[in-house]
């Protein structure tokens, strides 16, 4: 647009044989845009103009691709927003003294709240099968990423980063492909979603579940 405008603008005085060399640089600028949709490549003066079609869908699509997964995981959030929002965990010195405390807490909102414990609580902690293979996938998969990420970019090992930002910064250094970036993305999304107790479609399951494998050899023979 910019091109157009200066052609426009040196159009009158170019009529008025006023012409000076720029316009005629101005000129093959303007053709060569023209006809860049036409040819994959012009050149004039030594500069090339390259058009490249499919690398620039491919690039749409993984952007639309991030838009829609940013979507589907809205009420999800991020596995490093949900974890370090609560700060550290706490160190072995302080776990006795912690357990104490937790009993006495929640032996006083017993009280508070009119409750009784007879014995041992009657609730177990109780994971449906698939969501725990989702949690092994996702934790073996971000297992395998972190190193590769310590040992090519960063390798301050307790240096904490999200999982999407190391994915980012590994395809960014063409560590990892276009290709497999897709393919880690869509089957984090559905691991995010099982473990953070979101309903999944049994499809979905078994999409993980068939190519899970695959995925973590893959990156476990990955330098």
């Amino acid at each position: 647009m910019l091109t157009g405008a200066l052609f426009i603008w040196r159009l009158e005085p170019i009529g008025q044989g006023k012409s000076a060399p720029v316009d005629v640089f101005i000129f093959l600028i303007l053709i060569a845009l023209l006809l860049t949709p036409i040819f994959a490549e012009v050149e004039f003066f030594g500069i090339k103009l390259k058009r490249e079609i499919e690398e620039l869908k491919t690039q749409i699509k993984l952007q639309f691709g991030d838009l829609k997964n940013e979507i589907r995981n809205s009420q999800v959030q991020t596995i490093h927003q949900n974890i370090t929002g609560f700060g550290p965990p706490p160190t072995d010195e302080e776990i006795p003294e912690l357990d104490a405390k937790v009993d006495r807490i929640l032996k006083e909102k017993l009280k508070d709240y009119n409750l009784e414990m007879d014995g041992k609580p009657k609730i177990k902690v109780d994971i449906p099968d698939s969501n725990l293979m989702m949690f092994k996938v996702r934790y073996r998969i971000e297992q395998e990423l972190r190193r590769i990420w310590i040992k090519n970019i960063d390798n301050i090992e307790n240096r904490k980063k999200p999982l999407t930002i190391i994915i980012r910064e590994l395809t960014d250094n063409r560590i990892i492909d276009k290709q497999l970036y897709y393919i880690l993305r869509e089957v984090l999304s559905v691991c995010n979603y099982a473990i953070h107790g979101e309903k999944v479609s049994q499809s979905q399951v078994d999409f993980v579940e068939k190519n899970a494998e695959e995925i973590i050899d893959f990156l476990s023979r990955m330098e």
